[in-house]
């Protein structure tokens, strides 16, 4: 029933695509046929399939121009081959690109910014580019302040949750990071072998979602990743943030493992909570299997009110493309982020829509996937990643403190003061 409705919604958003007057989305001036190519690593799920009708839907719409998708399986291969193609002088029209990967590129003259395609005769109207949630627009600039990126597959965190074992049990939905540690905690027993929240690091060349989950509630606790040029995460905001993980692990309330294990952990109904970003939700789902009533929540508030980490990749314009290339990548771009074709990439993928006036045309979906609409909403509250290019490298760091505070009881303070220093080191001076 649900697959069906999924189905005539998909029908009905990619027809009002391809017969909207798109603005942006058809270039005025492209009067001769044009191939784009566009280097991307939405391989997996629904995404290829997802992303394979909205790049037909814009070839409907734009008669002269033909995409051609580089598919890449993961992100570590796209950006490898992507370098290599910049390296050897063919790099694609656009790509996928974190922030990171961004300023590398920009920093080399290898991609353009974008202000005056955003601003120009065929951008953004001033409705459309409010209509983006205020940290998106924040994420698309890079460290010089102007516009070098364009929103593509966002996603932030939220709590998802067993609410079975919390009815069971009397036991509310944590608002707050305090009552957050309070249920895990009266939730843990050795003897029924369960406890709150697992969560995963990572290493120092990969940290993972568990210490993005800590820099979400580093923003709750009034913290900052950067201040200016300095590497701030060892504030005393990051140092109670830390203190209050670490109290947990060392109770027993949360544990540390690798490959997703708050989703296996809450599937498995070894914990009530597993925190990761919504774009997770269809592993979740399978995981939990229909044993339960799975739920989810924002993230927990803390001092400073809610905290939150944005994630995913946004889309850049490489400088060898011809003007046509540019100007029919940039009506690509354009055409991804209206509101027909954002809110069928969020139903279909998980992903979030990435306006605000996509969420009107989701309400049906919306009824039976409130989640979607909490996940979007806390877009206004999370904080995008810098935009440094040894921003992966540098969370490495943090993510090795982490290890060292939860498996060998390093003081936090310490721990993070040593981690911002290495981090400091490949920034710069302040």
């Amino acid at each position: 029933m649900v697959a069906n409705r999924l189905r005539s919604t998909a029908r009905w958003l990619l027809s009002a695509a391809a017969l909207m007057a798109l603005g942006g989305g058809v270039v005025l001036a492209q009067s001769k046929p044009v191939t784009i190519t566009f280097a991307e690593a939405m391989s997996s799920g629904t995404q290829k399939p997802t992303l394979d009708e909205l790049v037909q839907a814009f070839e409907k719409a734009n008669p002269n121009i033909h995409v051609q998708l580089l598919v890449q399986p993961n992100y570590g291969t796209l950006y490898t081959k992507t370098l290599a193609m910049v390296a050897a002088g063919t790099p694609p029209t656009m790509a996928q690109a974190y922030e990171g990967w961004a300023q590398r590129y920009a920093d080399s003259k290898a991609i353009v910014p974008l202000g005056s395609y955003i601003y120009g005769p065929h951008g953004l109207s001033t409705s459309e580019l409010s209509s983006l949630w205020p940290p998106l627009i924040a994420d698309m600039k890079l460290t010089d302040g102007k516009f070098w990126m364009m929103p593509f597959n966002k996603s932030d965190f939220v709590v998802f949750y067993n609410a079975s074992w919390l009815a069971k049990n009397n036991l509310s939905v944590p608002t707050t990071w305090t009552q957050f540690a309070k249920v895990a905690e009266q939730v843990t027993s050795t003897a029924n072998k369960t406890w709150g929240l697992s969560i995963d690091p990572g290493s120092k060349t990969g940290p993972a979602n568990g210490t993005y989950m800590f820099v979400a509630m580093l923003h709750a606790f009034g913290g900052h990743v950067m201040q200016g040029d300095k590497v701030a995460w060892d504030s005393d905001a990051g140092v109670k943030a830390l203190t209050l993980l670490a109290n947990l692990v060392a109770q027993g309330a949360v544990k540390i493992g690798t490959n997703y294990p708050g989703q296996t952990a809450l599937g498995a109904e070894r914990s009530p909570f597993d925190v990761s970003t919504i774009a997770g939700y269809p592993y979740e789902v399978a995981a939990v299997g229909g044993k339960f009533d799975l739920k989810v929540a924002p993230m927990p508030a803390g001092p400073a009110g809610p905290g939150n980490v944005l994630q995913g990749t946004n889309l850049v314009m490489f400088a060898k493309a011809t003007t046509a290339q540019r100007d029919a990548a940039w009506a690509l771009m354009k055409f991804l982020i209206q509101p027909a074709q954002t809110a069928l990439w969020a139903e279909k993928t998980g992903y979030l829509p990435v306006t605000r006036d996509a969420l009107p045309l989701m309400s049906d979906y919306l009824k039976t996937h409130p989640y979607q609409q909490i996940a979007a909403q806390s877009l206004a509250n999370a904080q995008p990643t810098p935009s440094l290019p040894h921003s992966e490298e540098m969370f490495g760091y943090l993510s090795v403190a982490m290890q060292q505070v939860f498996l060998n009881h390093a003081d936090p303070k310490t721990a993070l003061t040593q981690a911002a220093q290495q981090a400091q080191a490949l920034v710069g001076a302040p």
